[in-house]
């Protein structure tokens, strides 16, 4: 499944708008959540992807969660050709990781339905 991840951004990816591809990656990381079993070992990548949309306020500041996750990413737009840390035109710093993690996390938050 990762090598047909890895080819589906390669393709889609370089071109992709961050907003865009954020999701896609999101997704992704969504699929392996599903995939994990109920109890992962402590420090994977696993236990990361668990406790993050277990426990969400764990992206707001610095945490080893949230790092690992950023690693993974970052590595995904390497090996797909992409560059994860971008710059809008008015020079802000920004990356398709931080904008992944974001729409991981908020998977189901859909305020319009409260």
């Amino acid at each position: 499944m990762y090598a047909a991840f890895i080819r589906m951004l390669q393709k889609i990816g370089p071109e992709a708008r961050t907003q865009r591809i954020s999701v896609v990656v999101a997704a992704m990381l969504k699929y392996a959540l599903d995939q994990l079993p109920a109890d992962c070992e402590e420090g994977t990548l696993g236990e990361a992807l668990l406790e993050v949309a277990e426990e969400p306020y764990l992206i707001q500041e610095p945490s080893k969660e949230y790092d690992a996750l950023y690693k993974l990413i970052s590595s995904l737009c390497t090996e797909a050709g992409m560059r994860n840390e971008r710059e809008n035109y008015q020079g802000v710093l920004y990356s398709i990781a931080e904008n992944a993690i974001t729409e991981y996390v908020s998977w189901y938050n859909m305020p319009w339905e409260d």
